[in-house]
């Protein structure tokens, strides 16, 4: 009884869960390294991945919908570059788009 009572005491408090700001701060930190991966299939349909996972797979699909799109508005100059500056542009109104879903379903 005393030895449980002594394990119990010495425990680790269980850390608080993370807040919603905090979470989209780790989130964040994870999208600014990803990259997106924009393909063509033989039928000329365009397929998306990303190199790694921000933590979320609603933002990471909604990553791949920006980027294709960014593909598509930028196909009369397909360069990399461009592409990517498109979709870097984009990443923070996703970023608070998940923040507003995130708090929302928090309450």
């Amino acid at each position: 009884m005393i030895l449980s009572a002594l394990l119990l005491a010495a425990a680790p408090a269980a850390e608080p869960p993370m807040t919603v700001d905090e979470e989209i701060v780790v989130i964040g930190k994870r999208l600014e390294g990803i990259s997106v991966l924009v393909g063509r299939t033989p039928e000329g349909k365009l397929t998306c991945s990303v190199d790694r996972t921000s933590g979320s797979t609603r933002l990471d699909k909604r990553l791949c919908k920006t980027a294709a799109k960014c593909v598509r508005d930028n196909s009369d100059n397909p360069v990399d570059a461009v592409i990517k500056s498109c979709i870097d542009q984009k990443k923070p109104k996703l970023l608070a788009q998940l923040r507003k879903e995130m708090r929302k379903e928090r309450r």
